[in-house]
C-alpha cells in the first residue's frame, strides 16, 4: 500500500479533509471580494469558524463591517458549504502589489513554513513531527491534482 493512500484513509479517520479543504478561502478571497476590497483587505487565518482579516486602515474596517454578512454569504457560497460564520477585521499589513490571494500564505509564516500549518488544525495529541511533515506533502501533492 502506498503512503499516500495510508495518509488519506487517516486524513479521512481524523476528519481532517473538511479542515484542510477550508483553506481554499485563501484561493477563492480575491474572485468573491473583488479587487478593490483585495488591494485593501486580506485573510490572515483562520480560527475555526471566524476568518480574520487584516485590512488596510480604520475606514476599510468600518466599511467592511457593514459588509461583513454579505461578504460570510458569498464566501461560504462559493465553498459550497459553511466555512465561515464571522469575519474579524484588524487593521494590519496589507501587501503592496500583492500576487492573488491564491498564492499568499493562509497564516502570517515564516519563509520555510509551508503554505498551510497542518500543526495549528489541531492534530491529535503525540503526532509525530515526521506524521505531521507527511500530513503537510501529501496536502500539497492533493493541492497539485486540482
Amino acid at each position: 500500500m502506498r503512503l499516500s493512500s495510508v495518509l488519506e484513509q487517516a486524513l479521512s479517520r481524523l476528519n481532517l479533509h473538511r479542515r484542510l479543504d477550508d483553506y481554499r478561502i485563501w484561493q477563492a478571497w480575491d474572485d468573491v471580494v473583488g479587487k478593490t476590497i483585495a488591494r485593501n483587505a486580506q485573510p490572515a487565518r483562520l480560527d475555526g469558524a471566524r476568518l480574520v482579516v487584516a485590512v488596510r486602515n480604520s475606514s476599510w474596517m468600518q466599511e467592511l463591517s457593514l459588509l461583513q454578512r454579505e461578504l460570510v454569504a458569498r464566501l461560504n457560497e462559493h465553498m459550497g458549504r459553511e466555512v465561515v460564520r464571522e469575519l474579524f477585521f484588524v487593521v494590519g499589513k496589507i501587501e503592496e502589489n500583492a500576487p492573488p490571494a491564491q498564492s499568499r500564505r493562509p497564516v502570517p509564516a515564516a519563509p520555510a513554513k509551508p503554505p498551510v500549518d497542518l500543526t495549528r488544525l489541531d492534530p491529535p495529541r503525540g503526532m509525530s513531527p515526521e506524521l505531521t511533515a507527511a500530513f503537510e506533502r501529501l496536502w500539497a501533492a492533493s493541492r497539485k491534482k486540482s
